[in-house]
């Protein structure tokens, strides 16, 4: 069973038990080490159908989101004019609340109790707090762990996720995905698929944690694109691998293991797919997805105001 494959290449990854469905999948990805070119070929077969999930998750609307997305993202990352103040890129409500929001909501779990306070926000305010934490993104250099600039970067990072995060509503997930499409070679999101498959403490949304999958994105970012680069014939050839596609590649491989897609695993894995597919009980999060009743409805307050 998968369980079994999974004991068999990562260890201590096997007794862990995951909250959202499919993680183990995204765990066996991990857990192939080290990364050799079958290894890569992996991954790439999972980002290649990263499109394909998002349709099966969600649909038609959440592709488009998607689309719109990148359309945004192009957008940001393109040169500076000669007025380069006026055309430094800068995030609107309408972006915010009717495309970002909705495809996060879409992709992973709906947190309308945040609605109100994301509408309270002004458009002026989203305005400057991206435009800040633009700026300070656009600075941060790319670097792997054993650089000696892997800790300047992070603190960049973490000043950059702060500026979004004065604004009501936002928390650093939702600040990743914002931070992801202007800066995916530096910023994953952070997917709860992503979380789990990485983090290894307790499913959260602080900084903390981002930081710590974060690195781990860009660390494997490194790694695949460095294995990518020595091997220029490899089928990977025309990826170039940024942390925000490390954490694609895991949430494709989670969703078709949810949604028990045999045929998508066994292209990824490149073996039979139908042994990835187990039957499990998601335990019960009471203190991210709060209850019903009084008590239950306060807890889920105080816990979404930030996501």
């Amino acid at each position: 069973n998968f369980m079994a494959d999974v004991s068999m290449m990562s260890g201590p990854q096997s007794t862990r038990h995951y909250t959202r469905p499919g993680v183990e999948a995204a765990a066996r990805l991990l857990s192939f080490e080290p990364i050799t070119n079958d290894v890569v070929q992996k991954w790439s077969n999972a980002l290649n159908n990263y499109p394909a999930m998002l349709a099966a998750k969600k649909g038609d609307k959440l592709v488009s989101l998607d689309k719109k997305m990148d359309t945004i993202a192009s957008l940001w990352q393109r040169p500076l004019g000669v007025n380069s103040k006026a055309d430094e890129p800068a995030l609107t409500k309408a972006q915010l609340i009717d495309i970002i929001i909705e495809w996060k909501f879409l992709k992973g779990k709906p947190r309308n109790a945040l609605k109100p306070l994301l509408n309270a926000n002004s458009d002026t305010t989203i305005n400057e707090c991206s435009r800040r934490a633009f700026r300070i993104a656009k600075a941060i250099r790319q670097c792997g762990p054993s650089h000696e600039n892997w800790d300047e970067s992070n603190t960049s990072m973490s000043m950059a996720i702060s500026e979004l995060c004065k604004l009501k509503g936002i928390g650093p997930a939702t600040a990743s995905a914002i931070l992801g499409m202007y800066r995916p070679d530096i910023f994953a999101f952070m997917d709860d698929e992503v979380i789990e498959s990485l983090y290894n403490g307790k499913r959260g949304y602080t900084l903390k944690i981002y930081l710590d999958i974060n690195g781990r994105c860009r660390e494997l970012a490194e790694q695949l694109g460095r294995k990518r680069n020595r091997f220029s014939n490899d089928v990977s050839d025309d990826v170039k691998w940024t942390p925000y596609k490390v954490g694609q590649a895991l949430w494709t491989v989670a969703t078709a293991s949810a949604t028990k897609n045999e045929e998508l695993l066994s292209e990824i894995f490149e073996d039979d797919g139908s042994k990835l597919i187990q039957s499990r009980t998601i335990t019960e999060d009471t203190n991210l997805e709060g209850k019903q009743g009084t008590k239950g409805a306060s807890t889920t307050r105080r816990k979404r105001r930030k996501l």
